[in-house]
């Protein structure tokens, strides 16, 4: 018996210093961060709505981006976008609404999925809008809605209501097809719409509401009434939503920006993930002409060092060279570099920037995109299809190649 115990006090011991190592771990790699993340509840009524705010390190208000989750989801596929946003300088708020969660998606919001529609989540996200505006980090001018899927629906309803208090929408393969997907015009008419609706197959249970509150509703023209410049995204290997919804609403949209991104699926994950948060801060950048960790950051220039070398770069205006801008935001970017051919050094940027490869000519100074993720600078000169990035404008051939030509280096871009 005594045996016995003291195997039971060991055992408890090894998982009490396995449970804390664990824990002193996340503490650590969360001290490293530069945001924190703060627990925040709204209310829509008698519902509380959870959710937590990712806020850049510093003092004074920021731009804020509200993020809508998929339907079945909750706020945490949110997460991977407060993450990379709160580390570029830009305040974040991810939510569970109120019901819209299958099981195994925990959701702490009140509410259930038979009370949930586009409606109910769109009223939700006003909640949250109204309720953002007062947070003592949120610059009340400066609101983006981020949305996806049911959540890119939620935001477009949403967003033209209150258009004239939000900087603008960004669309990650918004669910419109909705009407199609749930077949409603078999049904007579909203009296003939059964309590119980059954979704994708039994996926999920909702209640009549989930139908007939999007009966009158056509989303298309709402997109037509919204003024405001719309960054949208849709997957080319989306299988939920067909892309063809997208480009549809990109002819009507009075201001869009529209991406396909690359072996995107319904929902983005690994490099889809990477080029759009590239678009996404390369848009926000745009929106907001720069900003601090005050709110009030006043555009820099983004310099550049050839090993200890400081040199004078003139920058492309293209999205290429803006999404490097945003990519060295969060901290400077090191990039280690190979000599290569004689006339130039390599280096791999460690994610892909949009591209627009182009036969170019480059000579002596030239700083290009290769393959849409290494970067190069030229002593020499080359004729390829690249991207064009900059150039060095202080730097003779002769002092180029002294720079480049005698051995690898590591460049340094940062504000």
């Amino acid at each position: 018996m005594k045996i016995r115990n003291v195997l039971i006090l060991s055992v408890f011991i090894v998982l009490f210093c396995f449970s804390f190592s664990i824990t002193a771990a996340w503490q650590g790699e969360n001290t490293a961060m530069n945001y924190r993340i703060e627990e925040n509840w709204c209310l829509n009524g008698d519902k509380r709505i959870y959710g937590l705010s990712y806020i850049p390190e510093g003092n004074g208000k920021f731009p804020l981006v509200i993020f809508s989750h998929e339907l079945g989801n909750n706020h945490e596929s949110g997460i991977r976008y407060a993450e990379r946003l709160a580390e570029n300088g830009y305040a974040a708020y991810v939510f569970d609404f109120c019901g819209g969660s299958v099981s195994g998606k925990a959701n702490r919001s009140d509410g259930s999925n038979y009370e949930m529609s586009v409606m109910t989540e769109a009223s939700d996200l006003e909640a949250v809008l109204r309720t953002a505006k007062t947070w003592d980090h949120v610059d009340p001018g400066k609101i983006i809605l981020l949305g996806g899927s049911q959540g890119g629906l939620v935001t477009i309803v949403a967003g033209a209501e209150h258009q004239d208090e939000i900087a603008g929408m960004i669309l990650i393969y918004p669910a419109l097809s909705a009407k199609d997907d749930y077949n409603v015009n078999r049904y007579a008419g909203k009296e003939s719409v059964p309590s119980v609706v059954s979704l994708f197959g039994g996926w999920m249970q909702v209640g009549s509401n989930y139908i007939t509150d999007i009966w009158d509703v056509d989303f298309y023209e709402l997109l037509a009434d919204y003024q405001g410049k719309v960054l949208l995204m849709h997957g080319d290997r989306d299988g939920t939503v067909p892309l063809s919804y997208s480009e549809k609403a990109a002819g009507i949209l009075p201001d869009c920006e529209f991406h396909v991104i690359k072996d995107g699926g319904h929902e983005f994950f690994g490099q889809p993930f990477e080029d759009a948060m590239s678009l996404i801060l390369k848009y926000l950048e745009e929106q907001f002409g720069g900003h601090n960790n005050n709110g009030e950051k006043e555009m820099q220039k983004l310099t550049m060092k050839i090993g200890e070398t400081p040199v004078d770069v003139e920058w492309e205006n293209n999205e290429s060279a803006a999404a490097l801008k945003a990519l060295a935001e969060a901290k400077p970017l090191t990039i280690q570099m190979s000599m290569y051919g004689g006339f130039e050094q390599v280096g791999a940027i460690g994610q892909s920037l949009p591209r627009n490869d182009v036969q170019t000519v480059t000579n002596s100074g030239d700083i290009v995109l290769y393959s849409g993720n290494q970067i190069v600078v030229f002593y020499g000169s080359n004729s390829w299809a690249y991207t064009r990035l900059g150039h060095i404008t202080d730097k003779s051939p002769q002092e180029m190649a002294e720079l480049l030509g005698r051995g690898n280096v590591t460049i340094t871009i940062g504000w």
